[in-house]
């Protein structure tokens, strides 16, 4: 292996080392040790039969990632039979019947690479790098090295993964079950990165649950918790699978709307309230109280530039800043933020 290729490879272990999270090192891990990009490429396979390390890799630090993924597999000999007997790392000639799942959208490949993944003795993962020209720089390695970098790779997923578990321990709420005040940040964070890029729509809003302290005072803490828990329901089953519902504390919840604009957002709006007004509230006991909430709306800081943690804030203050009006016009209803009120009129 020649200078400038060993200096390629451990540059790259170098980078996975001081990968901050799991998007980012599945980035490195695709783009390959060095090699030319066009010739090039690589892809991680990870056994997760009970579906753990994938919900890791889309909830990383409250993280969406547009970019290349691992691939989770129940088995990963299901997907290529021959991992079964991979104990050190392997290249040679790809060959499509044996490999085509493990890169499954690559074409014309030549030459593959195989390291085995292993944590405490077992088989958790293969990193795979093929080529569509000469061996890629990983080939050429002796032994010894090759064995390193699957080492090297092995020991820094698993440190990846130790911290998006310590991490999402903190996104998600005790009480509730649902996601926290401080994943919806995150989350608003991201959208007004991805608004800055591609100048797209949001939509933040926040729901506060009406009287809630006095079905404490009436009927005990108990029963505001069940009112609570019932309201949190009855609001997940609006959301869509791209929306964000997270506890905000207390009686208030948070909802992120990407790719919808304040107007939007009203139809959605009126749903919560109808589903609320609907039918009474189960608060234990064979009691039911009528509970209503009042309803903020916010879109995103248009042009925002600079500190996204400081734009997220000065969103989530408008949302509530509408709250507040909603409130104070009796509850039961939904305000807008006047940044979003040529939008849609507030009522």
């Amino acid at each position: 292996m020649d200078g400038i290729a060993q200096g390629r490879v451990l540059a790259w272990m170098h980078a996975m080392l001081l990968a901050e999270s799991l998007p980012a090192f599945a980035g490195l891990a695709a783009q390959g040790a060095g090699d030319a990009a066009e010739s090039t490429v690589g892809a991680l396979v990870l056994a997760d039969p009970g579906h753990e390390l994938r919900a890791l890799m889309h909830g990383d630090g409250g993280t969406r990632f547009d970019g290349p993924l691992p691939a989770f597999v129940d088995s990963l000999v299901g997907v290529a039979p021959q991992c079964a007997a991979l104990h050190a790392p392997w290249s040679g000639e790809y060959r499509a019947a044996d490999h085509a799942l493990l890169l499954p959208e690559a074409v014309g490949l030549r030459h593959i690479v195989m390291l085995p993944l292993q944590r405490r003795g077992q088989l958790v993962g293969v990193y795979c790098l093929g080529s569509r020209t000469a061996p890629p720089a990983l080939a050429s390695l002796d032994p010894p090295w090759a064995a390193q970098v699957a080492a090297t790779m092995a020991a820094t997923l698993e440190r990846l993964f130790d911290r998006a578990r310590l991490l999402r321990s903190g996104m998600t709420d005790p009480l509730t079950g649902w996601q926290s005040r401080r994943y919806l940040h995150a989350r608003l964070c991201e959208e007004i990165a991805r608004n800055q890029r591609h100048a797209t729509f949001a939509t933040c809003i926040v729901v506060d649950i009406d009287h809630l302290r006095a079905v404490n005072e009436r009927h005990g803490q108990p029963a505001g918790d069940r009112a609570l828990l019932e309201i949190g329901t009855r609001l997940e089953a609006q959301v869509r699978s791209s929306d964000t519902l997270a506890h905000l504390g207390g009686d208030q919840f948070g909802v992120l709307l990407p790719a919808t604009a304040a107007a939007q957002a009203v139809p959605f709006v009126e749903r919560i309230l109808a589903a609320l007004r609907a039918a009474p509230v189960e608060i234990g006991t064979g009691t039911a109280a009528a509970i209503t909430v009042s309803i903020g709306i916010a879109s995103a800081p248009a042009g925002a530039t600079g500190d996204r943690k400081a734009a997220a804030d000065q969103w989530l203050a408008e949302a509530e800043g509408a709250l507040h009006r909603a409130k104070r016009r009796g509850g039961n209803g939904w305000e807008i933020s006047s940044a979003a009120a040529t939008s849609a009129p507030g009522r």
